[in-house]
């Protein structure tokens, strides 16, 4: 305010002039055995430049130049690789883009497979998961660090001596896996044929939607649709844009009709009890408990001349839902009902409405299946129940599952894992599950794989490794049964893959 030579000076000057250490520690008032508060901050002053200054300091990188560089590596430019991504619920056909062989960025692939470029969080987060420094490097026997021969000896002399084995792995969808699995299946069972036995189980079950079809259709299946061609949507607790069944494929077969600017758009009507992805997007969302799913469906069957079987009391939904009745009854066969439940008497309801609107043919393909989510529920609880019971087989392998965290008895299967003679879990970590067993096989991740999928009756897919694998040497017994990126030599065939494993192990 005064302008004072002193702060004209200062003002001219950017930066203050240099002191040495010398200079500084020179001062008369650090000799005081009491220091002054703007001595004080004169030390704070010189400790944080002093840090900042440290800091700046960058050590020396000197770059090497390739002496023969590989024809599609250029330093600094990304890469991008198509790949197939499946982790036992979520699916989709990607783009991986790498930078000097590290992963950096998934997102979908337009140019490739049914998904047409729709992905998820879960599949666009997963390229964290592969610099995760808690997954498992190394086989591991007893909790301690072992060697693949070591327990490949150990397993194979189990299997041998087992009167039992069973494996309990999620939803295989590659073809490949499963006839590796099916030869195990004969080579062990031999001509007692009850000495193998392999379980699927999902931790997120569609046995409900899977059983009403068997019982409706005759077949134990889940058929494909297609949100393109309906010009009217009902889902009764189904998030198919986000979670259920297979959104990477339906959310952009929903967008395709929801462009104002196109032909026609969609009328979409969900009812629900939490909001969610697709209750957000809906035209007229209706909220229900979810004890009332059932009475949804049933009062949307009776008011187009169906007969539910049972008298349904409309609640604070029939609004909503005789506006929905109303845009099916126009569109008629050009319309989709879904249901989230997982109970099969719900999902038979579905079932009639969409066969009492003619959608079967149209909008839902029933030759055309979703192999995905082919949890044996009923198998899969009497099984647990064995093991917390002390009836658990001799040896038990369990590949990308964790009951112990997942299944409803959890507490009481982990006791039952103990009683197991050799307990096996193929996995990326040392989870609830595979803490507690004999051994641990390090499974690779997603972006390290190379495997066939099938994700739907006739669409066959190759998912390739990015990057070189970490876990360089694979192990015959995870060969056989997960098909990992050891096999990257075999080829891109399933046949031919197939026969490469089963020469190398």
């Amino acid at each position: 305010l005064k302008q004072t030579p002193e702060f004209i000076k200062h003002k001219e000057q950017e930066f203050p002039n240099h002191q040495t250490v010398e200079d500084f520690l020179a001062d008369e008032n650090l000799a005081e055995s009491s220091t002054a508060r703007r001595d004080f901050l004169k030390f704070l002053g010189f400790s944080v430049a002093a840090a900042t200054l440290a800091a700046c300091e960058a050590p020396v990188t000197k770059v090497v130049p390739y002496a023969v560089k590989p024809e599609n590596v250029t330093p600094g430019m990304p890469t991008w690789y198509a790949s197939t991504y499946y982790d036992g619920a979520s699916y989709a056909s990607i783009m991986v883009k790498t930078r000097e062989g590290r992963p950096i960025f998934i997102k979908g692939n337009k140019d490739f497979g049914f998904t047409q470029g729709g992905t998820n969080p879960q599949i666009i987060a997963s390229v964290l998961g592969l610099y995760d420094s808690e997954r498992l490097t190394a086989p591991q026997a007893n909790g301690s660090t072992s060697s693949w021969s070591a327990v490949d000896t150990a397993i194979t002399k189990a299997i041998a001596g087992a009167k039992k084995v069973t494996l309990l792995s999620n939803t295989v969808i590659s073809p490949s896996v499963q006839r590796a699995i099916s030869e195990m299946a004969v080579k062990l069972n031999g001509e007692a044929g009850s000495k193998f036995e392999h379980i699927q189980y999902d931790a997120i079950s569609y046995a409900g939607m899977r059983e009403a079809n068997l019982l409706n259709f005759g077949a134990r299946i889940i058929p494909s649709y297609d949100f393109s061609k309906a010009k009217t949507i009902v889902s009764v607790g189904a998030d198919f844009l986000s979670t259920w069944l297979l959104p990477t494929e339906f959310a952009v077969q929903y967008g395709t009709r929801r462009n104002p600017e196109g032909e026609w758009m969609s009328k979409h009507f969900q009812f629900e009890s939490v909001l969610t992805v697709s209750g957000s997007n809906a035209d007229v969302r209706g909220m229900i408990k979810p004890s009332e799913e059932a009475a949804v469906l049933a009062y949307m069957i009776k008011a187009l001349g169906g007969n539910p079987g049972f008298a349904a009391n409309a609640g604070s939904w029939k609004a909503a839902a005789d506006k929905a009745v109303a845009a099916l009854t126009k569109s008629k066969k050009e319309s989709i009902v879904v249901s989230g439940s997982n109970h099969v008497g719900v999902q038979q309801l579905a079932n009639q409405l969409n066969n009492l609107l003619g959608n079967y043919g149209t909008t839902i393909d029933l030759s055309t299946t979703i192999e995905l989510h082919q949890s044996q529920d009923a198998k899969a609880l009497q099984f647990a129940a064995n093991v917390a019971a002390g009836k658990g087989p001799d040896v038990l392998i369990m590949m990308g599952v964790n009951p112990v965290y997942s299944m409803p008895n959890g507490a009481a299967f982990a006791k039952g894992l103990k009683s197991i003679k050799t307990s096996v879990a193929i996995a990326s970590h040392a989870d609830e599950t595979a803490s507690l067993c004999t051994y641990i096989c390090p499974a690779h991740h997603q972006l390290e794989d190379w495997a066939d999928f099938r994700a739907k009756s006739n669409e066959y897919a190759v998912a390739q490794p990015t990057i070189r694998p970490l876990n360089n040497t694979a192990s015959a017994l995870e060969s056989l049964l997960v098909w990992n990126g050891a096999a990257a030599r075999g080829g891109q065939d399933s046949a031919v893959a197939y026969d490469y494993i089963k020469a190398t192990f």
